[in-house]
């Protein structure tokens, strides 16, 4: 999925002259195929279940509510924002998240595949519990976010800052994270043994790895 331009303009996505407007009257009609949701505000909506198929949202705001165990597939989201948005036990499948922001949202326990977040910004999301594969963070800002007890495989973080994230019993696989230009961990030390890091990055993260390990470094 790395190798594919990421769309920035609707007119870029393969399925862009299929797309028709979504009308409020349509909200819980299921599944949402070929929909574009463009500048709409949700407020407190439930949507438990949803199926989003081959759809887009371009300037859309979630405020509360619930989109739990929802399943996205070849989605494209721009400048969407999403706040304390129960996002539980979701399925991302095949989508790029283009220049938007979430924060405080509950993640937990969803499955992402094939997924590329860029420009976008993560703060407080929990992702505890999720099982992320070849999935893309590139040029985004990630603070406070808990990985705790995820399974990453193939997970790349090119461009991004990584400030105060957690990572307790998360298990990595062939996670790079030489490409993060900022790399703050809270916790989760022993997790890297699956991740691959910078030289620059190890003598950064040094004290807080002997720390964790329960190792004194003294002069003299």
């Amino acid at each position: 999925m790395t190798d594919r331009a990421i769309p920035t303009a609707i007119s870029d996505l393969p399925y862009a002259e299929d797309l028709r407007p979504f009308s409020m009257e349509q909200l819980h009609q299921d599944p949402h195929e070929a929909v574009h949701f463009d500048g709409d505000r949700f407020e407190g909506v439930h949507l438990t279940g949803a199926r989003f198929i081959e759809s887009a949202f371009t300037a859309t705001q979630w405020n509360g509510g619930s989109l739990r165990r929802c399943r996205f597939t070849d989605v494209w989201l721009h400048t969407v924002r999403m706040t304390g948005t129960d996002t539980a036990e979701c399925t991302w499948l095949d989508s790029h998240i283009v220049d938007s922001m979430f924060a405080g949202t509950v993640s937990f326990n969803s499955e992402v595949q094939r997924v590329v977040f860029s420009s976008c910004k993560l703060n407080g999301v929990n992702f505890r519990a999720s099982r992320m594969t070849d999935v893309v963070f590139e040029d985004c800002v990630l603070t406070d976010v808990d990985f705790g007890e995820a399974a990453l495989s193939r997970v790349a973080f090119p461009g991004s800052s990584l400030r105060g994230v957690h990572l307790a019993k998360a298990k990595l696989r062939e996670v790079d994270l030489r490409g993060a230009v900022e790399l703050d961990l809270t916790s989760g030390f022993e997790s890297l043994a699956g991740a691959v890091i910078g030289r620059a990055q190890l003598i950064t993260l040094a004290p807080a790895l002997a720390a964790s390990s329960g190792i004194t470094v003294q002069d003299g």
